[in-house]
């Protein structure tokens, strides 16, 4: 299976737990296994479209709590990924005050690691 396949894959999965309102598992989902330091372009946009869909879906009072689910799955690899597809969305100039709220949150609970891995990881999404 192709990344672009893959990523299609995804979309779907995270678009069926979006219409059933179970974001967290979306946010996970999207999450997964990103193409990152992948060289095909139109994977990295459709899962970072998919990314932001899915982390601009759940109501503002669920997202510290998603945030939390994420953390608590015992690998920063979540927060780490989520993280960098925020610094993406905001240097895309898309979502800004949301993907803000998920940038607090993300560093109220987890720390400031995800940034500095964010920054620092020659592999990006």
């Amino acid at each position: 299976m192709s990344e672009l396949d893959a990523v299609k894959a995804r979309q779907k999965e995270v678009d069926s737990l979006l219409s059933r309102s179970k974001y967290t598992e979306a946010i996970g989902a999207a999450l997964q296994d990103p193409p990152l330091g992948s060289k095909d372009e139109a994977a990295k946009d459709i899962n970072t479209a998919t990314v932001l869909k899915a982390i601009s879906s759940p109501p503002d009072q669920d997202v510290e709590k998603i945030v939390q689910s994420l953390f608590a799955s015992g690998s920063s690899e979540l927060c780490d990924n989520l993280m960098k597809y925020i610094y993406k969305g905001l240097a895309d100039g898309s979502y800004c005050g949301v993907l803000l709220k998920w940038h607090a949150h993300t560093v109220n609970i987890a720390g400031y690691g995800p940034i500095i891995r964010a920054m620092t990881d020659r592999k990006t999404v």
